[in-house]
């Protein structure tokens, strides 16, 4: 507790300050007037910070911090790049927005000419527990439907009420206008609820959905002008055993995990007194959007790949009308990731489907209506994908597992992107290194179910 003897004026108070300090900590308390100070002294050797002075003070002379000029106020720490015209990836002319009835997910729900309708990616579950194989048991399998509960139940979640009240909503005051105080809170308060990453940008309309999975119109208002961007981390040693089921638990810890994060902090910003709308995989596309908000860029297997955890994230956003600083694509990291793409194919060598293209060169278009064509990317024949989700009776992460970007990350992985950045020329010999190390091949779970031993 500091006093700001400026403000401090004994002579028209009756020291409240004094007799507060003295109900929490009698006559040893730590706030005392000496002989010869005009103002209280406080002994920050025995101050407790119980703040009983702070709120009994008539003048609001005691602070919790310095704020005499000695000890000047911490300046807003923003992790923004710096602005560019640079793109991360090349638009059409023609590019149009795509339906969420036209992805892979909403078509085995409603579109009974799919190949794979109503057959969900748990169908084949119970045939590979049957073959009595490790990693496909009874456990790993309930667990991994399990893991998606949170995921699956958020937009029926509601608050019956905050307190004693039980009409209360989350609508608040806008108090707090500033951009960079604003921007500053939103991403403290992003990681606190469980975000590993977090970027922010305008929100580009290219990437909403047309149409909701049921075919209605989507409908996300104009005046959400930004997108905030979370990347919530899955755990390296369970989706190195991809695609044995534990691996599929994690991902779908990772939805749920998502949906906290989302649903948190779209409340938070309600309470500071603007709309917020949470999107998972709903709502918009992920992908482009965390480019936007430069946490990475396309892979060759068509996910997010980052600096921090590679593709081994899991994207959760929140639309919003609150007026925030934006983040901007790392230009080198992103112009990084194409190139080594170009040259690495463990992800498609990888893929149990063969979905993956194994082409130097992207394109403009996939072969399936739930790709989004007019993005110049590598397009996954996603409904083959899915097939192999049903019949291996969970979801299957090995573009994740095998890719060079997926690492634990340190001091090690990060020379390596340091030399993949800066030196492309040995980006052959860095895939070739990651193969005799053993990165990418598939782990028993062992190591991973040790952690909860």
């Amino acid at each position: 507790m500091f006093v700001r003897t400026g403000a401090c004026d004994p002579s028209s108070c009756n020291n409240e300050c004094l007799e507060a300090c003295q109900r929490v900590h009698g006559d040893v308390s730590p706030l005392t007037f000496q002989e010869g100070q005009d103002y209280p002294v406080i002994n920050l050797e025995t101050c407790t910070t119980c703040l009983a002075c702070v709120r009994a003070c008539p003048f609001d002379a005691i602070t919790a911090e310095r704020t005499d000029g000695r000890s000047p106020p911490r300046p807003v720490e923003l992790s923004v790049h710096e602005g560019s015209d640079y793109s991360p990836y090349e638009v059409a002319d023609g590019l149009k927005q795509i339906s969420e009835a036209d992805t892979v997910f909403a078509r085995v729900q409603f579109d009974s000419e799919f190949q794979y309708y109503h057959q969900t990616e748990f169908s084949g579950a119970q045939l590979m527990i049957s073959k009595d194989i490790p990693g496909y048991g009874r456990f790993e399998h309930e667990l991994s439907v399990a893991a998606w509960k949170l995921y699956d139940s958020r937009n029926s979640i509601q608050r019956p009420g905050i307190g004693l009240d039980p009409d209360a909503s989350e609508a608040g005051e806008k108090n707090v206008t500033n951009p960079e105080e604003l921007t500053q809170m939103v991403k403290k308060a992003a990681r606190f609820f469980g975000a590993d990453l977090v970027g922010i940008a305008p929100l580009n309309r290219d990437w909403l959905y047309t149409l909701n999975r049921r075919g209605e119109p989507n409908i996300v208002p104009e005046s959400l002008e930004f997108v905030i961007v979370m990347a919530i981390e899955m755990d390296y040693d369970a989706i190195a055993t991809s695609p044995a089921f534990t691996s599929s638990a994690a991902t779908g810890l990772g939805y749920s995990s998502m949906a906290f994060a989302e649903l948190e902090l779209a409340a938070f910003i309600q309470r500071l007194g603007y709309s917020a709308m949470t999107s998972g995989n709903n709502v918009s596309l992920s992908v482009p959007q965390a480019i936007d908000a430069g946490l990475g860029q396309y892979g060759r297997h068509g996910i997010l790949i980052t600096k921090e955890f590679g593709p081994r994230v899991r994207i959760a956003k929140v639309l919003t009308d609150m007026p925030l600083l934006r983040d901007y694509p790392n230009e080198g990291f992103c112009k990084s990731v194409v190139r080594f793409c170009e040259t690495c194919k463990k992800c498609a060598t990888s893929c149990p489907s063969q979905s993956i293209p194994y082409g130097k060169e992207q394109t403009w278009g996939g072969t399936s209506i739930s790709n989004n064509p007019g993005v110049k990317k590598w397009y996954v024949n996603v409904e083959s994908c899915y097939g192999f989700w049903v019949e291996n009776g969970a979801e299957c992460s090995n573009c994740i597992r095998s890719c060079p970007y997926n690492k634990k990350d340190g001091s090690f992985h990060r020379m390596i992107l340091w030399f993949v950045q800066h030196t492309p020329w040995l980006n052959r010999l860095i895939v070739k290194m990651d193969d005799i190390a053993g990165y990418g091949k598939q782990k028993s779970g062992n190591r991973f179910w040790k952690k909860f031993s």
